[in-house]
């Protein structure tokens, strides 16, 4: 397995972001967590860390495109449903409880994702919903 040294938190302090979750994990792992809530163009910080602390859509799709491991937390059944029903769900972890996160990554997937998503396009992604929509 991976040292994970360093993540990266993007996004919200709000608590359905799960910064309290990933700061828990964190401790329990000895990850340093930088957290990044209110600075332009934080992605670009990505490369810099050994995993991303992310679930909003655009910082994982960042994230995956950068090469970075993506995990993201979940604490109700939509947010559940957001994050395995995307296109990307094969390329992110999820978790709901700290504890139970498993930590080993499959590098062979990390590099898929990070192809699937710098292929991705506004447009793609609006076609993909549309074609979801008419079903």
């Amino acid at each position: 397995m991976a040292r994970w040294r360093k993540a990266i938190f993007i996004g919200r302090t709000d608590p359905d972001t799960g910064l309290d979750e990933y700061r828990k994990l964190a401790k329990s792992k000895r990850i340093t967590v930088d957290i990044f809530t209110r600075t332009p163009n934080a992605s670009k910080y990505l490369p810099e860390y050994d995993i991303a602390f992310v679930s909003g859509y655009l910082a994982i799709l960042e994230a995956l495109a950068a090469g970075v491991p993506v995990l993201a937390y979940y604490h109700n059944q939509i947010k559940k449903d957001y994050l395995l029903l995307t296109p990307f769900t094969r390329f992110i972890d999820v978790f709901t409880d700290f504890r139970q996160v498993n930590l080993e990554y499959n590098f062979k997937r990390i590099r898929a994702g990070q192809e699937w998503a710098r292929q991705q396009t506004w447009l793609k992604l609006a076609d993909m919903y549309e074609q979801l929509w008419q079903k």
